[in-house]
């Protein structure tokens, strides 16, 4: 009885080990959901009828570390951003019931925002946050409170980008996600906190313009 208990719990614990490297995203199209491979970054268009698609190919090949990779929904109905949260690279993905020209994977930002060992095992480090305004996301390094704010488009592929509202490390020599942000009343504003220490900081995002962006630290 004894092994037949402990025979369970490790299969338990090997299926729980391989539970997120497929996850499935609802569309608000009701025939189709998107299956991300949480490892590779692969992302397949799946339609109820069995047909199916691939719409972004594998960004990490050989990766082998599980839930790498996820897709953030926008505003726009057949638009995900997917965000690598190992180096911070994200990518504009569109699906489609048009055919297979209009589902692509555009790279948004393509330069790595950290760079992992073969050893690191971080967890959800690279974080995204919808705003207000359906085409910015904000883009949190939450181990040492670096941010970007993230521009995505539908009609202008060149009009893609990922700017730094803070250049400089607040945190260093941390493995763990101790930042968190907060929205102000101002749809363009946010606390950036510590969880760790307590401290805070406030900073805003802009359209228009790196002279509308900055950060300022509460004394």
């Amino acid at each position: 009885m004894k092994k037949l208990i402990v025979s369970f719990a490790l299969m338990v614990i090997t299926l729980a080990s391989y539970a997120q490297v497929y996850k499935m995203y609802s569309t608000r199209n009701y025939h189709n959901q998107l299956r991300l491979n949480t490892m590779t970054g692969e992302v397949q268009q799946i339609q109820d009828d069995g047909q199916s698609w691939i719409i972004c190919s594998a960004r990490e090949i050989s990766g082998d570390k599980e839930s790498r990779f996820c897709l953030y929904e926008t505003q726009n109905m057949w638009t995900f951003i997917m965000l690598d949260t190992y180096t911070g690279k994200n990518w504009q993905v569109q699906f489609s019931v048009k055919g297979e020209d209009y589902m692509f994977a555009a790279p948004i930002n393509i330069f790595p925002l950290a760079y992992p060992e073969a050893t690191s095992n971080w967890t959800n480090r690279f974080q995204m946050f919808a705003t207000q305004n359906m085409w910015t996301f904000i883009l949190l390094d939450s181990y040492n409170g670096r941010l970007w704010q993230v521009q995505y488009s539908t009609q202008d592929l060149d009009n893609l980008f990922c700017i730094p509202i803070n250049k400089d490390e607040l945190g260093s020599d941390n493995e763990k996600c101790i930042f968190s942000i907060q929205p102000l009343t101002s749809m363009y504003q946010y606390y950036l906190i510590n969880d760790r220490t307590g401290d805070m900081w406030k900073f805003q995002w802009s359209t228009k313009g790196d002279d509308y962006r900055w950060i300022e630290k509460f004394k």
